[in-house]
């Protein structure tokens, strides 16, 4: 057995994907309402079945149920039970990004805490007029980061004005939000909002600013929040792009940004191309531990592959 199959392949995150993605569990049929396989998420639990738990309550998710949002939450929930905290952070993040408004969010961030990590639910909301991409798995790193120290107390109240500018006047918020973006007097939080807000909005210029920012003409940070942004709001339709800045960049946390994005948007066949064709053991190890955790036949079968290596 080689090294590259020990140290990655017998992780946690691969057992839980062979015990939710197995045979039994791929040939099953489907439930007749996701009502009723979030009944059966929850018996799971109760029966400290945590994996059977993920697997029901992913298709309570998948299947955009009335009860999306707390199956967010009680995946996220079980996801700390077998000791995953990060993903279970991640899944806290999608929550807060597809239902914005729920009160599962205050549950979510109540876990975070208990776990002793600080998720930041924002003080800005997702336009209701925007939808995020449903079709989206929002990953551990990829956290709404509006708040900050040492920010100014005005800055929120300047943003939700930005927000709403946008909406209403872009010819007049656009390049304001530009100017937020290239000044060195910005704060780091107040760019990200900008980030965020940017990939709200649809508009050519919008996405050109947006555009600059995941190829690298910004400062590196703003380019991994912009790649995260992307996949977020554009879901699979980003990925070429994202493929390119994965190509052409040397950084590797760019890199993972992208890596990260791909996870978002459920792109395993991409990942898996990038698995295969990655030359650094560190970052191929990166992609496998994200598809591991994917429940995707392209997923499934490359762990087969590699197991059969």
């Amino acid at each position: 057995m080689n090294t590259f199959f020990r140290t990655v392949l017998l992780s946690p995150a691969l057992l839980l994907t062979l015990a939710v993605a197995s045979p039994t569990h791929a040939l099953a049929a489907p439930s007749a309402s996701s009502d009723a396989d979030y009944a059966a998420g929850t018996r799971a639990m109760n029966q400290q079945r945590w994996s059977d738990a993920i697997a029901d309550f992913d298709k309570v998710i998948n299947a955009h149920g009335r009860r999306a949002d707390a199956a967010l939450y009680w995946k996220a929930y079980s996801l700390n039970r077998l000791g995953n905290r990060q993903i279970a952070i991640g899944t806290c993040d999608q929550l807060l990004a597809q239902f914005p408004d729920s009160h599962w969010n205050r549950d979510c961030k109540a876990l975070a805490l208990d776990m002793h990590v600080q998720v930041n639910i924002p003080d800005i909301h997702v336009d209701p007029d925007i939808q995020v991409n449903p079709n989206v798995n929002v990953t551990p790193e990829f956290h709404f980061q509006m708040h900050s120290g040492h920010d100014d107390p005005n800055e929120d109240i300047k943003m939700l004005a930005l927000n709403s500018l946008l909406r209403q006047d872009p010819a007049k918020a656009l390049p304001i939000l530009r100017n937020i973006l290239a000044d060195n007097k910005s704060s780091l939080g107040m760019k990200h909002r900008a980030i965020f807000i940017l990939a709200q909005n649809k508009s050519p210029e919008a996405q050109s600013i947006l555009h600059d920012a995941v190829i690298g003409k910004m400062d590196p940070g703003l380019q991994r929040e912009a790649i995260q942004s992307m996949a977020v709001f554009e879901g699979k339709s980003a990925n070429n792009t994202l493929a390119e800045v994965y190509r052409t960049t040397s950084d590797p946390e760019v890199k993972r940004a992208v890596i990260n994005a791909f996870f978002i948007t459920q792109d395993a066949p991409r990942m898996v191309e990038l698995a295969r064709s990655e030359k650094n053991l560190d970052m191929k190890r990166d992609i496998v531990s994200r598809l591991a955790l994917m429940h995707d036949k392209a997923a499934t079968d490359y762990m087969l592959e590699l197991l059969s290596k």
